[in-house]
């Protein structure tokens, strides 16, 4: 569900910290702990301030028109001693490397001390850009694909309207340490038949493999590879380019049963009865 939560008071509420976009108003003093976000996520301070502690020990202030970035797997804790208003962006690890590769040109500066935490003040156009979002969250839209949109539209916002060195550092955190692997994976999950193959190009065991990809992508790569091979055959079969048969073996179906079974599976129905649907 896409709605705005108003909370008070020093309990823990129940935040949603599973879809794409959340907004949120604390009218009084407000305190909330996560254990470990199973994504990264933006925080925007629209008004307000808040103070956040990231795994316990840390301790950052952000003020009202400022955005932070906590981590996958990270614990923290969010403090607001005063009328806050916030909205959160849910941004999976492989996003990052989905919107033209754009996080491709920052690579090279992720060398060095990497910084934990950084904020970033809010540009005047996201600001209008968030503010025309909350009203539509007020106003009860929920499209799952609207907000998919909207979250590349903030990324288009992010590369115009920020220099790549404070992108850099914003980003950091969730890029530094895992840029490589991740980038492996999104360049090579279509080029192999499974995820033992995808091991052995990367130079790791299976099990070992399995471990780090569940690390990065927060599920095992078994599942994970299936959704995104979904998508990928969903959009071709819309487009009516090519054949059914050419779908299969391009996406390395063992048979063309093989990849009905899939189609069932993911989607309901076999491919013949999806291409009708679409024309």
């Amino acid at each position: 569900m896409h709605s705005e939560a108003t909370v008070s008071g020093h309990t823990k509420p129940q935040m949603n910290l599973d879809t794409v976009w959340e907004s949120f108003y604390f009218p009084t003093e407000y305190y909330f702990v996560e254990s470990g976000s199973h994504e990264p996520f933006i925080f925007f301070v629209i008004e307000g301030k808040i103070d956040v502690f990231i795994n316990v020990t840390t301790k950052y202030t952000i003020h009202s028109e400022e955005m932070f970035m906590v981590p996958n797997n990270a614990s923290f804790k969010l403090i607001a001693s005063e009328p806050t208003r916030l909205m959160t962006c849910l941004i999976p690890v492989e996003f990052l490397f989905s919107v033209q590769n754009l996080f491709a040109e920052l690579a090279h500066q992720f060398e060095g001390d990497p910084k934990e935490f950084s904020k970033l003040t809010i540009k005047n156009t996201i600001l209008h850009f968030l503010s025309l979002l909350d009203a539509g969250i007020k106003d009860g839209c929920n499209a799952d694909y609207f907000f998919g949109l909207k979250r590349q539209e903030l990324f288009v916002l992010l590369f115009f309207y920020y220099r790549s060195d404070e992108l850099s550092s914003f980003f950091r955190p969730i890029l530094s340490k895992n840029f490589q692997f991740v980038k492996f994976v999104m360049d090579n999950y279509l080029s192999v038949k499974n995820v033992q193959e995808l091991a052995i190009v990367a130079n790791y065991s299976t099990s070992g493999f399995i471990k780090k990809f569940t690390k990065y992508f927060n599920e095992p790569p078994y599942q994970w590879i299936q959704k995104q091979k979904a998508k990928h055959i969903l959009v071709e079969i819309s487009q009516g380019i090519k054949s059914l048969q050419e779908i299969a073996n391009e996406y390395k179906f063992s048979s063309y049963q093989h990849f009905s079974e899939f189609c069932k599976k993911q989607f309901g129905f076999p491919p013949t009865e999806l291409s009708k649907r679409w024309k």
